[in-house]
């Protein structure tokens, strides 16, 4: 179908202004005007610079030629011009998921930072940003199931509901992931799909009904895929307020991650089970075990979406004989060259004149350049493009500053910055701080194995320091004893002078063991501290231990 010519992106048109004043200026000059003529001998300008009326000006009208017809093309190329339409189909992904959040009471439990829901909900929002194109719905439940927002392709829609879950706006307490894998299915089957994938991310369910309704998704076609989030050893259960809540017996309500039960379900409805990791990778494990999307044709009058035929690529092949000529001629190299060395360097090299680091913040933030110098063992690099102050503490601590290691670490809270806070101590001597950095580790994370070796083998090592100062302040108070009975006896000077001279080794001495034994329990210090490592790394026990 014929319509009207017109060029897509006119404005690239204006680029023929300048051409066409260059080539003005350019034509109308003659060779007389070359400013060589003032200076090369008239005897020699006819074989150094050619006739003026004949070589000279054939040669400048070729040239110029040339450079019209190219800057003319490329800019006609640019514009794009178009003049008919060709029907495009539209592709529409039938991807769908449904995430079946758990509001129940437990969720509030605080083994992870800040509690398990508020890390639930940032799962929430890496499934929605990683999950792309498709449709996606919510389902909470406690006591009973609630669709929060059916299935839909606007992600902000269900991002703006997140910050109002809780477990207060349910009606009924429990942990009913049954009824919110039913509620699930019926979302599913009521937009007339038949395969999706449904997300349960809970830290625990009810029986065995649970697992049952998981099966029967799977026989309707929809996988059930399982984020288990808290820890096996979980955390005492407080209110708003920030009370410790108790059973009807009055023990101390603990909840437990319930990991065996929800691995159950995820076999149940033929998915993985993922337990709540740091970074995104539990999430895109989850999307990966996704059921696979059909992207379907539309079809119809209004599924066509007529667009331009663009016909400016096919002038990029009219410059190709152009570029033929200047190749041979040898300006396509010498334009080239000029470019590169008229070319303004970007700030960050004309400042450093570090090229290769330009090149790398092109490609990477300095955070992932840090993360990258790190784990290539250059600690140096690292510590210095960091801005988190776990991953600079860790440079520091790898490369041997520990008094630095420590100033990070202190800027970072939860249980993994207090137990790299705790080595950074161990390695600077001050064993009892190291101590309370690690019983700070275990009370917010009960479960850290690493801590509570480390904190095992300062406590071996202090036990050993003990006697080591017992006998040296026995030593010291038996030495001000002697000291005593020397200056209180009636004994003549030349006795007394003796009994200097038998006391006077015994005084040299007691500092000299002292020093000796400080020394030892140094020592000491620096093996038990070497089995100290930062973030959440494995000590090295045995050397820990001596």
């Amino acid at each position: 179908m014929a319509d009207s010519f017109h060029f897509l992106h006119a404005e690239w048109l204006w680029a023929l202004l300048p051409l066409t004043a260059l080539l003005w200026q350019l034509w109308r000059r003659s060779d007389g005007d070359n400013p060589w003529r003032q200076i090369v001998a008239p005897n020699l300008q006819a074989l150094l610079l050619g006739g003026a009326d004949r070589d000279g000006g054939r040669q400048r009208r070729n040239w110029l030629t040339l450079l019209a017809m190219g800057w003319l093309l490329t800019v006609l190329a640019l514009a794009d011009p178009v003049w008919d339409r060709a029907p495009s189909p539209v592709y529409q992904s039938q991807t769908a998921r449904v995430i079946v959040l758990d509001l129940s009471r437990s969720m509030l439990t605080r083994d992870l930072s800040p509690d398990r829901l508020t890390r639930a909900r940032y799962k929430v929002e890496d499934i929605v940003r990683l999950a792309g194109e498709g449709q996606v719905g919510l389902v909470v439940f406690a006591g009973d199931a609630f669709t929060v927002t059916p299935l839909t392709r606007d992600a902000e829609t269900l991002r703006s509901q997140l910050h109002a879950l809780e477990p207060g706006i349910m009606p009924l307490q429990g942990s009913r992931a049954d009824l919110g894998l039913r509620q699930a299915g019926e979302l599913l089957q009521q937009a007339g799909l038949t395969e999706g994938q449904v997300l349960l991310i809970a830290d625990g369910v009810e029986g065995q009904s649970t697992a049952a309704a998981a099966g029967r998704l799977k026989k309707a076609g929809y996988r059930v895929a399982v984020l288990g989030v808290g820890t096996l050893a979980g955390a005492p259960l407080s209110d708003h307020s920030g009370r410790t809540l108790h059973d009807a017996g009055g023990k101390v309500i603990v909840p437990a991650l319930e990991q065996e039960a929800l691995r159950a379900v995820a076999v149940a409805g033929g998915g993985p089970y993922v337990p709540i990791a740091h970074d995104d990778k539990d999430v895109r494990t989850l999307l990966a075990a996704a059921a696979t999307g059909r992207r379907i044709e539309q079809s119809g009058d209004g599924a066509a979406a007529p667009r331009w035929q663009e016909r400016g690529p096919w002038l990029v092949l009219l410059l190709l004989p152009l570029a033929v000529l200047v190749f041979r001629r040898g300006w396509l190299f010498s334009v080239a060259l000029l470019a590169v060395c008229i070319a303004p360097a970007p700030p960050s090299v004309a400042a450093t004149g570090t090229a290769a680091q330009a090149w790398q913040n092109l490609w990477q933030t300095p955070e992932q350049q840090a993360a990258k110098a790190l784990s290539d063992g250059d600690f140096a690099r690292a510590s210095a493009l960091a801005n988190d102050p776990m991953r600079r503490g860790s440079a520091h601590y790898k490369r041997g500053d520990y008094a630095a290691a420590l100033a990070d670490f202190g800027q970072a809270q939860g249980a993994e910055a207090s137990y790299n806070r705790g080595n950074a101590l161990a390695k600077l001597g001050r064993y009892q701080d190291a101590l309370s950095a690690y019983d700070e580790a275990l009370q917010a994370h009960p479960g850290m194995d690493d801590a509570a070796a480390n904190k095992a083998a300062v406590e071996a090592l202090l036990a050993q320091q003990r006697p080591a100062q017992q006998q040296q302040e026995q030593q010291i108070a038996q030495q001000e004893r002697n000291q005593q009975s020397n200056q209180g006896s009636e004994q003549p000077p030349q006795q007394q002078g003796g009994s200097g001279k038998q006391t006077q080794p015994d005084q040299q001495g007691a500092p000299e063991q002292h020093d000796q034994a400080g020394a030892g329990g140094e020592r000491s210090a620096q093996q038990s501290a070497a089995g100290a490592d930062e973030g959440g790394e494995k000590p090295d026990q045995a050397a820990a231990t001596q």
